[in-house]
């Protein structure tokens, strides 16, 4: 049974979708067979092929060339992106494994397409015990935190493959990770870091925040894969029998899930906020992968279809975040719809049966790879291109695997339960006909599904010499052949019909001006009709006039202050901090010596650190404070690479009288070279008796980067505030 070739299937003002051809604009991707196409544009026609599946491949067909052609091009390009070693780099511009390109790639369908390999990936990303982290802003770990990714691959590779010695190295790889992260970050209980993968800080974070600043603050995507990371040891650790350890971790995720609910999920907009600054201002622009995962893992729950039918979307896709950035006009991050985070979103919308919005994710990863002979990966929100972002690549492979999760996760609608397989489709009307799936692997199975109808309510579901109840059991054997019905129909649900919300630009962030003493005072933006005023991330207050006197007592030793623009557009991000320190709340400490033994003198009130012995260990001034609780931060420079990316952050104990009471972080601040650009580190609270005190920086095991060698930083003096 075949559709009709020019039936249309899908129209948009800018998008037309045929059983066997896609339009947009002045481009049209006419196909040839399963394996072929010819493209159309203002360029002239060219011709393509991908190759086919092999008998150890699984298998699709279906009523619809476009499908056909689409799902063995996500194959294809599966197959580019294989080495010699039998790993699956990030794609044809990358020449290696990177830790969330692979977790997310074996989540979407990977690890059902090609199990060997994505295992040996998995693998591959762990040294020493522990999850390494890809590089990232202020390069990398623990400004980047969202290493816990590759728990939830893993996951899905044991629910695939099995195997008993699997499960307990992941176990052990995951336990040793969190307990790296828990002395390091500091959970309270959210855990900072940057958003997952958005690691491009210009691109992404307020203009005036430092990565010291966004490694300090607390990204919802990456907290709610750090929450989803514990379930999944729980679940792991239930697997192997050992159910007292699930319930620690099983707890620390619900505590987790609560304080994700608490902080990031807004009401009256109806969805979740990006990020939270480290004083606790919420950015309230909406991260499109981490609303998809909130739903997917079970975080966001009587909400969860509002969360994500609430996300912005451009003709084109959902953007990965919106309202962009107005004054960073280049698309990457910023203004681009990447296929993967497209593919989450299709199945939060599947998860929630909502077929029309299963249907515009569809449409957007089918237009995205047809239309460029390859699944690309990213393309531009605002006029759907790929030639026109910043940085780009072919067959990159975790839109592949987006493209692979249309096909096994809606389509077929596979998932795990309860040590079973069942089958839960969320089909369009516009893709409903016959869907056939051969050679699907699972553990020591073979599945051979026919799938007709559309719709998500399933009429009937057999298997020839299987009896099915409930599902399929995970540890059955042999090879079985499934037949799926559909309780199809015709009617659209008005309650359910899909309006997508256009993504606009963001305001931009207010600007501190010199003001007197005492007085709050900012530019003016262009479009705001009003400001909100926060103080240690509290509202202070929402005015139209862009200064403010604010409140100080006799008790304010030290106050916080951020602002953000309304507008009828929305809201701005918030803008960068801004201190009020009280006359004599502050002192200002110089470094002393280096070294146990003094071996270094200080020169110029600045000292070089790195993993040496010698320089180690960096002993300040001491000085004499009252009772209280103050804030201790450092004045440093990290030029060993990238402000942007790489895995040189550094790192060294804080300690007061010779006792650890935590870990500064010292980011890249500048690029690379450039010594002589000094910025501030995060702070970190510190409670003090009365009497005099001494602080000292020194290199311990815990210090341990994701470079493993360097780590090395120019320090300077330190700031010590009474906090209250």
């Amino acid at each position: 049974m075949c559709a009709r070739p020019k039936e249309i299937l899908y129209r948009s003002d800018k998008i037309r979708l045929t059983a066997a051809e896609i339009r947009e604009g002045g481009t049209s991707v006419r196909v040839i067979s399963e394996s072929e196409y010819s493209i159309q544009n203002d360029q002239g026609t060219r011709s393509g092929s991908v190759s086919l599946p092999t008998r150890d491949d699984v298998g699709y067909s279906g009523s619809f060339p476009v499908l056909n052609l689409a799902y063995n091009l996500a194959l294809h390009d599966l197959r580019v992106n294989r080495t010699a070693e039998g790993l699956l780099k990030a794609g044809a511009a990358w020449d290696s494994v990177w830790t969330r390109d692979i977790a997310y790639a074996a989540m979407l369908g990977a690890d059902l397409a090609d199990p060997v390999s994505t295992r040996l990936s998995l693998k591959s990303r762990v040294r020493d015990g522990i999850i390494l982290q890809d590089t990232g802003t202020g390069g990398g770990w623990p400004v980047s935190t969202d290493r816990v990714v590759w728990a939830l691959g893993a996951w899905m590779s044991y629910l695939v493959s099995g195997g008993a010695d699997w499960l307990e190295f992941c176990i052990d790889v995951i336990k040793r990770t969190l307990a790296q992260d828990a002395v390091v970050l500091r959970c309270t209980p959210l855990v900072p870091g940057e958003t997952s993968f958005l690691d491009w800080r210009n691109q992404s974070y307020p203009s005036g925040m430092t990565p010291a600043e966004i490694g300090s603050s607390f990204a919802f995507s990456t907290n709610v894969l750090h929450c989803s990371c514990r379930r999944v040891l729980g679940y792991m650790l239930r697997e192997a029998g050992r159910a007292d350890e699930a319930k620690v971790y099983e707890k620390q995720a619900d505590d987790l899930a609560q304080e994700i609910e608490k902080v990031f999920w807004m009401p009256r907009a109806g969805r979740y906020g990006m990020f939270c600054t480290n004083d606790g201002v919420l950015d309230t622009r909406a991260d499109s992968l981490g609303t998809a995962l909130a739903v997917l893992c079970g975080i966001a729950k009587e909400q969860g279809l509002r969360s994500v039918r609430m996300l912005p979307r451009s003709p084109y896709g959902t953007p990965v975040f919106a309202p962009y950035k107005r004054d960073v006009k280049e698309a990457y991050h910023n203004r681009a719809i990447w296929p993967f985070v497209e593919a989450f979103v299709m199945l939060a919308h599947a998860k929630e049966k909502d077929a029309q919005g299963v249907e515009f994710s569809m449409v957007s990863l089918l237009r995205a790879a047809l239309v460029n002979g390859s699944n690309k990966e990213n393309l531009h929100a605002q006029n759907g291109r790929a030639d026109t972002t910043l940085q780009n690549s072919d067959s990159q492979l975790w839109s592949a695997a987006g493209m692979l999760s249309f096909f096994y996760r809606c389509l077929l609608g596979l998932q795990f339960e309860n040590d079973k397989i069942v089958f839960n489709p969320c089909i369009p009307n516009s893709v409903g006909g016959e869907h056939r799936f051969t050679n699907l692997r699972i553990r020591d199975m073979v599945l051979n599904v026919t799938l007709r109808g559309s719709g998500t309510v399933v009429e009937s579901i057999t298997a020839e010499n299987m009896k099915i109840d409930g599902g399929i059991p995970q540890d059955a054997r042999g090879t079985f052949d499934v037949f799926i019905t559909m309780a199809s129909s015709s009617e659209v649900d008005e309650k359910k019909a899909f309006f997508p919300l256009r993504a606009r630009e963001a305001l931009c962030e207010p600007e501190w001006e010199v003001s007197p003493p005492r007085v709050l005072q900012w530019t003016p933006v262009q479009g705001a009709n009003s400001y909100r005023v926060y103080a240690n991330g509290m509202l202070l207050r929402t005015t139209r006039k862009n200064s403010l006197h604010p409140l100080l007592t006799h008790r304010t030793y030290s106050r916080t202050f951020r602002v953000q623009a309304i507008g009828a557009s929305g809201v701005s991000s918030p803008g960068r901090a801004h201190e009020y320190v009280a006359p004599g709340a502050r002192c200002i400490l110089f470094p002393r010596r280096i070294g146990e033994r003094a071996e270094y003198n200080v020169e110029n009130n600045q000292a070089w650190l790195d993993t040496r012995p010698c320089t180690g260990y960096l002993v300040y001034e001491s000085t004499e404070t009252s009772s209280g609780v103050y804030s201790i931060r450092f004045s440093y420079c990290n030029a060993s690479a990238s402000l942007r990316d790489g895995d040189t952050c550094a790192l060294r104990e804080l300690c007061v009288d010779g006792v650890p009471v935590g870990v500064i972080s010292f980011p890249h601040n500048t690029e690379v070279n450039n010594w002589s650009d000094y910025t501030l580190t995060a702070s970190i609270p510190v409670k003090l008796s009365k009497g005099v005190h001494t602080f000292s920086l020194r290199y311990s095991p815990i210090c341990r980067n994701g470079n493993g060698e360097v780590n090395q930083c120019m320090v300077r003096h330190l700031e010590l505030t009474r906090l209250h």
